[in-house]
């Protein structure tokens, strides 16, 4: 099938094209030529294999490619200036714009200004160093196809892409509908790449990441705007893939605030497109804003934004060795709480299954998207349970007659609710520490574990009394143990010092008794098996510190742990 282009002329001067102008004629020109060679007599396979290719390079050297745009170097200069000179005399005709009539035709304003901005770009990169990422920028879009020009920054985002433990085997893109998404789009892959670096931000903290953020992170936000200006009123998957990056990637930086502004765009977003079912045919995006609406919501302490929905109800489910494994330990405890047991026990009973099977020893036996419907579901469960906070809030700041005939009922609600919104909130730290897997110094781990300080360190409520009532140590006992794992600086030793005081009152006495105790409520090794040894360390070393203070300050070192917890 014959293909028509139109072909704009100049003579007056050279012409190079750039950004998305100057990819999609580089993509005509090698569909041409692959369907001339196609419709031609056919040659041996082995011509085309990788080896003779990388043999042929020298004479493949040039082929498919359009000039580059103006080239700071020096030994290219007279080079230059003599080819526009023959091509003035000569009348040399260049090709300014090529459009394939056979599909539909599209326009962008994005490279109207591209050959400033890769000028300014490459003074950038001349006057500071880059991050050093061990690719060139033709091993990363070898055919220069890419709608970002290839630069030594991009290429060291996709090496840190590439490089980062992919720990987060849940929240996934199940039918890998994302990747095809940014990559033909500018502005989503634009917010793509500032939520990259920001990661390598949160994990490493390089300078030059912080550049990469800003500058991607902008560039995103102008192509927003320009489609919103341009559109005509629709929304386009794009549009609304790239606010949502934003969204999280100010939610992920902490800053709430701005990221508010996001989140308020994209419900109406979702809204005018008929909301969540809209984006059924695109898996990526529609668990990308459910996972977003699920950060905005832990963060306030808010009920999910968009309504429950079935995720691919036809997902196997999980195995039935599994089930019957994680039975044997299942948190039954919780079924005694005065407040809010059977939402808790639901909630844990499905922590319990997706830790185990995110385990070694069941890793990769599981289907992800059953893990990751799994995990919708429990987050849901948790975000949806009403708010009791203000039940004991309200009672730990008013004064009470200890005396009066409702003092004991009030007091008994408030321990009860300080205990259900301690496990909301732990519940929510193991969520996005082992099962999202999230660098442990995000900004929602902070206000997490300040929500949980607040229903255990009460004024005038001891921790353990509170919890014992409720016939729930045990799982205080892992409620100490995910604070602990994620708290940083001073504040952890105050984590340390009430498991201490738990593990005394509980006779724990060794580091593998602690574990078994963590493993009937929500265990995986894969998180919590780096973890161990140094918080036992910790206890171990206050409890030895509160010995040489007491009456057993004579005995021997080694004698510690045998000892210090039999009463």
């Amino acid at each position: 099938m014959e293909r028509e282009y139109e072909f704009f002329v100049t003579t007056d001067k050279p012409y190079n094209p750039a950004g998305a102008e100057r990819c999609m004629i580089r993509r005509l020109v090698m569909r041409n030529h692959f369907d001339m060679k196609m419709a031609g007599p056919q040659i041996n396979p082995s011509q085309h294999s990788s080896i003779s290719t990388a043999m042929a390079k020298k004479k493949l050297k040039n082929r498919f490619r359009i000039s580059e745009p103006r080239i700071k170097k020096k030994k290219f200069k007279n080079r230059e200036k003599e080819d526009a000179r023959r091509a003035r005399e000569q009348g040399a005709a260049r090709p300014k714009d090529l459009r394939d009539r056979s599909g539909p035709i599209t326009s962008s304003k994005a490279g109207e200004d591209g050959k400033d901005k890769r000028n300014n770009m490459d003074e950038t990169l001349e006057a500071r160093p880059v991050l050093n990422c061990g690719l060139v920028d033709d091993r990363i879009d070898p055919f220069k196809a890419s709608l970002i020009p290839g630069t030594p920054e991009l290429g060291a985002l996709f090496q840190l892409y590439k490089s980062t433990p992919k720990n987060n085997a849940v929240a996934i893109d199940a039918h890998h509908t994302w990747k095809s998404l940014i990559l033909n789009d500018a502005g989503l892959l634009h917010a793509t790449l500032a939520s990259w670096a920001l990661y390598g931000m949160l994990a490493n903290e390089p300078a030059d990441l912080r550049v990469c953020n800003l500058k991607h992170k902008n560039e995103a936000i102008k192509a927003v705007n320009c489609k919103l200006a341009t559109s005509g009123g629709y929304i386009s998957d794009e549009v609304v893939g790239t606010v949502l990056t934003l969204a999280n990637l100010e939610n992920l930086l902490g800053d709430y605030e701005a990221a508010q502004l996001h989140v308020t765009a994209l419900k109406r977003m979702v809204k005018a497109r008929g909301g969540l079912f809209a984006f059924g045919h695109n898996d990526g995006l529609l668990r990308g804003i459910i996972w977003m609406d699920f950060h905005t919501a832990a963060v306030f302490r808010a009920h999910p934004s968009f309504p429950h929905i079935s995720l691919d109800p036809d997902t196997p489910p999980l195995p039935d060795e599994l089930i019957e494994e994680a039975a044997q330990t299942s948190p039954t405890s919780l079924l005694h709480l005065s407040c809010g047991a059977v939402d808790c026990f639901k909630i844990f009973y499905q922590l319990h299954r997706l830790a185990l099977a995110v385990s070694s020893h069941w890793v990769g036996r599981v289907e992800r998207l059953t893990l990751s419907n799994l995990l919708y579901e429990t987050q849901f469960m948790i975000l949806s349970v009403p708010d009791h906070s203000h039940n004991f809030l309200h009672f730990d700041q008013s004064i009470h007659d200890k005396q009066s005939d409702c003092y004991d009922h009030l007091k008994a609600k408030a321990d009860a609710a300080s205990v259900v919104e301690a496990l909301l909130a732990a519940a929510l730290i193991f969520v996005y520490a082992v099962l999202r897997a999230l660098p442990l110094n995000t900004k929602i781990f902070t206000i997490l574990l300040s929500r949980l300080r607040a229903a255990l360190d009460r004024p005038n409520a001891s921790v353990l009394d509170t919890w014992e009532r409720e016939k729930n140590l045990n799982t205080l006992l892992w409620v100490l143990v995910v604070a602990r794992c994620v708290a940083t600086g001073e504040e952890r030793m105050w984590w340390i010092a009430q498991l201490s005081e738990l593990c005394g009152k509980r006779q724990i006495r060794s580091r593998q008794h602690l574990e078994h105790e963590m493993r009937h409520v929500a265990w995986t090794d894969t998180f919590f098996g780096d973890w161990m040894d140094a918080t036992w360390a910790e206890v171990m070393r206050l409890r030895g510190l509160a010995l040489c203070r007491g009456p057993l300050a004579g005995f021997h070192a080694t004698t510690v742990e045998h000892s210090l917890f039999d009463g």
